[in-house]
């Protein structure tokens, strides 16, 4: 995923699931910020450029490579930050020619992706970028460390690397990121994007409007799966009591005959159902009702058995419940 260097830190590592996008823009709309912010989820970042508190780029990246600009951006972002307790946001202060460069590269054309620098030959590359007078950047970077080579038709403007708060000129960081087990390389070419400076995606785009969309439909996407658990378990209830009911019969029916099916039903009925079976109140009432029925039918010893029976019955079904 795209991993751009760290500038001069505002805020880093806050947890996206505490957080309100539209209040975050604002604070740093209000504040005039310049510079990015940088949405880290497992699987995709979202950059957001900020010139002067204008929103002037949305990037956002998956980590399969598919990419999404503007107001498709914006609208992955917030169906992330409200749908997963995940997430950190890094937001980094830069001078207005630094961002100006961050906004075009988040906008260009991607020649090379993901290439690992010990198959490229570099000077070919870097001599091509001057032949072609090519605009754009050059990113070198590891999983962990990042810096970007800027040009202007060919030639080099300088260089952003972590702790950058301008293009700087000394090369030397990005000898280091180059000479690293595992580096890889993107070529992008840009153009120039003085006319897309003015732009504020926040004014064209009602971010609480689709903040409020996305909690909507989180949720109800809560509320769908908390239905479907309800019904699991009423089924699972329902199921359990039907087998504590046939139960109860069979141990009615062996001691007083076939018409304990009949006692059972009646009992049942009378305190609302198989249901009553998990209230110990209502479980008290069904076993007297029960032995009010059958005192007359068997002897007291049978009748003791059999309601010391039912107890016992009932009570380990409701402490499996």
């Amino acid at each position: 995923m795209f991993l751009l260097p760290k500038g001069n830190p505002l805020f880093e590592n806050l947890a996206v699931g505490t957080l309100k996008l539209p209040e975050v823009l604002a604070k740093l709309s209000t504040g005039n910020f310049t510079g990015y912010a940088s949405f880290v989820f497992q699987e995709s970042t979202i950059t957001l450029v900020f010139e002067a508190g204008k929103v002037v780029s949305a990037l956002h990246e998956e980590e399969n490579g598919n990419r999404q600009t503007g107001l498709e951006a914006l609208t992955a972002l917030c169906h992330l930050m409200v749908g997963t307790s995940g997430g950190t946001l890094n937001v980094y202060k830069l001078s207005k020619d630094l961002t100006r460069c961050i906004h075009a590269l988040l906008q260009g054309e991607i020649l090379y992706k993901a290439q690992e620098l010990k198959l490229v030959d570099i000077k070919a590359l870097l001599e091509k970028i001057g032949t072609d007078r090519m605009s754009g950047c050059l990113r070198i970077y590891t999983d962990e460390r990042s810096t970007i080579i800027f040009y202007k038709d060919g030639v080099p403007l300088g260089f952003f690397h972590d702790g950058s708060q301008d293009i700087e000129t000394s090369s030397s960081e990005s000898q280091k990121i180059a000479g690293l087990p595992g580096a890889k390389i993107d070529l992008f070419t840009t153009q120039g994007v003085e006319h897309l400076m003015g732009l504020n995606l926040l004014e064209i785009i009602n971010i609480q409007n689709i903040w409020e969309t996305a909690v909507a439909l989180q949720q109800s996407e809560i509320n769908r799966i908390n239905t479907a658990r309800e019904e699991r378990e009423r089924k699972n209830i329902a199921g359990k009591l039907e087998e504590l009911e046939d139960q109860v019969k069979t141990i009615v029916v062996e001691s007083v005959g076939r018409v304990g099916r009949g006692i059972v039903d009646k009992e049942l009925n009378d305190q609302g159902g198989n249901s009553c079976l998990l209230d110990e109140t209502n479980v008290v009432k069904f076993l007297a009702g029960v032995e009010r029925s059958a005192k007359l039918l068997i002897s007291a010893t049978s009748l003791k058995v059999m309601m010391e029976q039912l107890s016992r019955t009932i009570t380990a079904a409701k402490s499996g419940h």
